[in-house]
């Protein structure tokens, strides 16, 4: 979980889950984010997750990038997570674990949030 504040504020900008993020985007304040709070010398950083919005604020110039740079290294963010190596056994545990994963893979390629690359990407490195 992620929560930002902007200097100076009490309340959290936004908070989301890092696992549900899934791109980013800054563009310029528009007249209702002027009438919300944005300064003209601000630009919006939005953050995208399962094909919507999942939260938007102003920030200054630069703190997008920041942000999104701070995010893109974090161990839950995407591909970033660590996952631990199954033990084999006698049961079958790793080829279980690994068909688990590959499914995983499929939903997430099925729901959108995989495109056809990422998830052969993703299925090549699991496979090897």
């Amino acid at each position: 979980m992620i929560e930002y504040r902007q200097t100076g504020k009490l309340l959290p900008a936004f908070k989301v889950n890092i696992a549900d993020i899934t791109g980013f985007s800054v563009r310029k304040a528009t007249r209702q984010d002027k009438k919300n709070g944005a300064s003209a010398l601000q630009q919006v950083f939005v953050v995208q997750g399962g094909g919507t919005e999942l939260a938007a604020c102003p920030v200054n110039y630069g703190t997008a990038q920041k942000i999104e740079a701070w995010i893109r290294k974090h161990p839950s963010f995407r591909g970033n997570a660590l996952h631990d190596a199954p033990v084999p056994t006698s049961h079958g545990t790793a080829r279980v674990d690994l068909a688990d994963q590959l499914a995983k893979l499929a939903q997430l390629r099925s729901a959108g949030v995989l495109s056809q690359e990422e998830f052969d990407q993703a299925k090549a490195k699991l496979l090897s």
